[in-house]
């Protein structure tokens, strides 16, 4: 967890500028709380990180089955 500065303000993190996909779950979250924390709107955080969530699923469900599909010998 950060702590705040000398000021009374968070100190800034590298993880708040990346893109969420790139983060791994926990980074995440971590990089939502201290968005609310500073301000940024807790619907939209949730939002996003429910997102990338399920993108991250879906793809990995997708991932899953073209791998399972390909096993099965077509017919013609």
């Amino acid at each position: 967890m950060a702590t705040t500065g000398a000021h009374g303000e968070m100190p800034h993190d590298p993880e708040d500028d990346m893109p969420l996909a790139e983060l791994d779950a926990r980074a995440r979250a971590d990089a939502a709380l201290r968005r609310i924390r500073a301000g940024a709107d807790p619907t939209r955080e949730a939002f996003d990180l429910a997102n990338t969530m399920n993108d991250e699923g879906i793809g990995r469900l997708t991932s899953a089955l073209q791998r399972w599909f390909r096993r099965w010998p077509r017919r013609e």
